[in-house]
């Protein structure tokens, strides 16, 4: 029985607890743990009933759960219990090298624990970080201890101090003493025969000698034993006895090193103590945690939704599974009040991130289910599964159920399971069921559950489905939610009839004769205790004899539940198969939006291909641009030329420009009837912008014959053939290109024509002013005419121009300053000095 006492905490009597086998779970959660804390902690949890620390205690598990799956493992090692040690410290007992060895070991231990879990973001492991802070890192007491006391062996180092350093010395250097000179004895012709053994032997702290019986008196010293044959005495020899002597107060000095080593560090434990008891706490908390979510992950679990009783009082498990019995059948269990009926969406969300399926609850709200179906059906199991998930709720255990399950955890829990007949109280079966259930009558209340199995079993049939009626009565009245299991008619029957009752059945397959451990909700279940008996051999004749005293009315009652039974197990399969369907065609959905999503990527990819292409023609282009510069800059001799020249320039600036403009910016083609790719189509743009010179057909061009390169819109010499790349050589004026073959053509050959000729002839020189005058003019104004300056200056080769903007608001040079950064021709330009203009004016330094 489960009932709250004291506060919050349910108290579990040994009985309850053996029938719902929650000590079973317990004891797995235990041998989980890292710990002697975690087990500790363990065997002392019970379940509570306050739904803030049952939030708090499932959160933790879930958080710790989260932990394991990112396939980090939290170091415990090195943790144990040390509150003994920190105990005996505080009260001024000195501690024991390995006592200290421990509290050394746990807090690098628990340093290491700390680091780890905090390692980690906060925003989803708040628990676990709240418990990782209580852990407070003391590496100046693991230090001082560790310096002191040799890991390994669990002995005091020899430097631990100078006098432990000193005593430790002197006393190997005694010991050698004492040896050598009794070694020189073991030589002695004059001694040898006085020896049992030729060896130097210990008693009582001192060396000695192994001399026989018969010679004892020849041997001057001190007897320290006797050999157990009696053959022998064990003499320390006269010579030895002061270095003997010397070496015992080495030793003592030894042991009062030692203890004042040991004294010192106790009392840094006991300064610590504070600081070390919060860190076991910490630990102790964090190894519960991640034992839970550690079993959480074995049972295959997750977080089930706590409702508030108050606002929503029912008991919603999906597909549960008993934890402790392996391949168990799943099951959907459900009483209480469902409200309206539907899952609870938040419970599903917070399970699984998913929307909520098409799940539907039973119709009606119920508080009492009557379970019957055949013996060994597993009847039984679905009392104990419902009773221990809860149990192992209030304990903050994640459950073996679905997403979507749900819960209000009740305020007691009852349970009267199995044979308990005693032969020394007298009692029998029944009167053991009737003694349970009376104390359950005695204390249940509103809101508890009470499991009762082959309720009113074990008398007169008609006299215990009275008596049975009359108690479920009275619990449903109280508020109580009932789930029984019985195997008489008569309490189907009943169950039909009565408000806030329900019947469920545990599923038999009449083809094969054997259960399937289904539970169905809404439907009663026969006993088939005729079908089980012939299944199991019984003789033919006598099933049939049975089947007649059964009686005819009764036949034909279980015929038509067992009627009802096959066709509600035909319905949930084709539920199934449609479930399965829906679930085919969610995955299909599911896999042409990926499919889709990788599309868009690709088509994604294919445009910033299609860009970076058209960027490089915009590069080569402005390449070719900066070319024509410099040869114009070059053969700047006569205005005209220089101003077509200009003109070509300018074209080619735009172009440049449409290009970066339209790469930033460009659809992906959509028809065959496109350029098929970005450069084509920059290349098609560049062919059309420029007008075409008519002329007549001409024949392939060959080296030597004058082309016209096409996105340039300039003559020049073919020098080359294409190459292995497909690219031409040509030489346009000075300037000697590497363009694509199919980006020049031939033209005819003017008479006269010197191959070797410049196709640009300069006939005057370009002269430039040293400074434009902007003043007075808006920006859109100022600008193009800025531009051209700058081209003249850069073909008359000046080095240094000079550009009034004048101060006023400053609109005019901020626009003037942001142009000359974006020009190539432009090295550098800064503010004039203040006796050429300061603010006013700006100098600009040219390529």
């Amino acid at each position: 029985m489960l009932t709250a006492r004291q506060g919050y905490n349910l108290s579990v009597e040994p009985r309850t607890l053996r029938l719902l086998e929650l000590d079973k779970v317990l004891k797995r959660l235990e041998d989980t743990a890292a710990t002697a804390l975690g087990q500790n902690r363990v065997r002392t949890l019970r379940p509570v009933t306050e739904l803030v620390e049952v939030r708090q205690r499932q959160a933790e598990t879930s958080q710790a759960r989260r932990f394991l799956e990112l396939g980090k493992t939290p170091p415990f090692g090195g943790i144990s219990d040390i509150s003994d040690t920190l105990r005996k410290a505080a009260i001024g007992s000195i501690l024991e090298p390995r006592q200290l060895l421990a509290v050394a070991l746990f807090a690098s231990g628990s340093r290491r624990l700390r680091e780890t879990i905090l390692s980690i973001p906060r925003t989803d492991f708040a628990i676990l970080h709240n418990y990782a802070q209580n852990i407070t890192p003391r590496p100046d007491l693991e230090k001082a201890i560790l310096d002191a006391i040799d890991e390994s062996s669990g002995e005091i180092k020899d430097d631990a101090s100078l006098a432990l350093l000193r005593a430790r010395r002197n006393m190997r250097r005694m010991q050698g003493d004492v040896q050598t000179r009794l070694r020189q004895m073991l030589s002695d012709p004059n001694v040898q025969p006085l020896l049992q053994d030729a060896f130097v032997t210990v008693r009582d702290g001192r060396y000695c000698l192994p001399v026989k019986a018969e010679c004892r008196s020849r041997v001057p010293g001190i007897v320290h034993d006797r050999s157990g044959s009696g053959g022998a005495y064990f003499v320390e020899p006269q010579a030895v006895v002061e270095m003997n002597n010397r070496l015992r107060e080495l030793l003592l000095e030894e042991q009062e090193a030692i203890l004042a080593i040991l004294t010192d560090l106790t009392h840094r434990v006991g300064g610590a103590h504070d600081d070390l008891m919060g860190s076991l706490g910490g630990c102790e908390n964090l190894d519960f945690a991640f034992a839970k979510g550690q079993l959480s992950q074995k049972m295959k679990a997750l977080e089930p939704c706590l409702e508030d009783p108050a606002k929503r009082s029912a008991y919603v498990l999906l597909q549960a599974r008993h934890p402790l019995i392996e391949d168990c059948v799943p099951n959907d269990i459900f009483l209480g009040d469902f409200g309206d009926g539907k899952l609870s969406p938040e419970a599903y969300q917070c399970q699984t991130g998913e929307p909520l399926p098409s799940l539907q609850l039973p119709d009606e709200s119920f508080d009492v289910m009557m379970i019957t179906g055949p013996n060994t059906g597993g009847k039984t199991v679905v009392l104990k599964t419902l009773g221990l998930l809860i149990c192992m709720a209030a304990c903050g255990l994640h459950l073996p159920v679905a997403p979507g399950s749900w819960l209000a955890l009740p305020g007691a829990v009852y349970a009267d399971i199995g044979d308990e007949q005693s032969i020394e109280q007298s009692l029998s079966t029944f009167s053991s069921h009737i003694k349970q259930i009376v104390g359950i009558l005695n204390k249940a209340k509103a809101g508890d559950l009470v499991l009762l199995d082959e309720v009113g079993a074990g008398t007169d049939p008609d006299e215990g489905a009275s008596l049975a009626k009359a108690v479920l009565r009275s619990l449903q009245r109280r508020g109580v939610r009932v789930v029984a299991t019985t195997h008489y008619g008569e309490l189907k029957q009943f169950a039909l009839g009565s408000a806030r009752f329900d019947n469920a059945s545990v599923e038999f397959d009449s083809k094969t004769l054997q259960p399937t451990y289904h539970l169905r909700i809404g439907v009663p279940g026969a006993s088939n205790a005729l079908d089980i008996a012939a299944r199991l051999k019984m003789p033919p004749e006598l099933v049939q004899r049975a089947r007649r005293y059964l009686g005819r009315d009764r036949a034909e009652a279980d015929a038509a539940t067992q009627r009802l039974e096959e066709t509600q197990r035909e319905l949930e399969q084709q539920t199934a198969s449609a479930q399965r369907e829906r679930e085919e065609v969610e995955h299909l959905r599911r896999d042409y939006e990926a499919k889709l999503a990788r599309l868009q990527i690709q088509m994604e990819e294919e445009r910033a291909a299609a860009r970076r292409e058209a960027e490089a023609l915009v590069r080569q282009t402005q390449e070719e641009a900066d070319a024509v510069l410099r040869e114009l800059r070059s053969a700047a001799k006569e205005s005209k030329q220089t101003e077509e020249a200009r003109s070509r320039l300018r074209t080619l600036r735009e172009r440049v420009e449409s290009e970066r403009k339209s790469a930033q910016n460009r659809p992906r083609p959509a028809a065959a009837t496109e350029p098929t790719s970005r450069h084509e189509a920059a290349q098609h743009e560049a062919a059309s912008e420029q007008p075409r010179r008519s002329s007549p057909p001409v024949k392939a061009p060959a080296v030597g014959d004058l082309v016209r390169v096409i996105n340039l819109n300039k003559e020049g010499v073919l020098l080359a053939l294409p190459d292995d790349s497909g690219r031409v050589s040509v030489r346009v004026g000075a300037i000697k290109l590497e363009v694509p073959a199919h980006q020049i053509e031939a033209l005819p050959r003017p008479k006269g024509a010197d191959i070797g000729a410049s196709a640009i002839r300069i006939r005057k020189a370009v002269t430039v002013p040293e400074e434009i005058n902007l003043i007075g003019k808006r920006v859109d104004e100022a600008l193009p005419e800025l531009e051209k300056y700058i081209d003249d200056a850069l073909l008359s080769d000046a080095d240094e121009v000079r550009i009034v903007h004048g101060r006023g608001t400053g609109a005019l040079r901020t626009a003037v300053h942001r142009w000359l950064r974006g020009q190539r021709g432009v090295r550098e330009f800064h503010l004039a000095a203040s006796n050429e203009g300061g603010e006013g004016a700006t100098v600009v330094h040219l390529s």
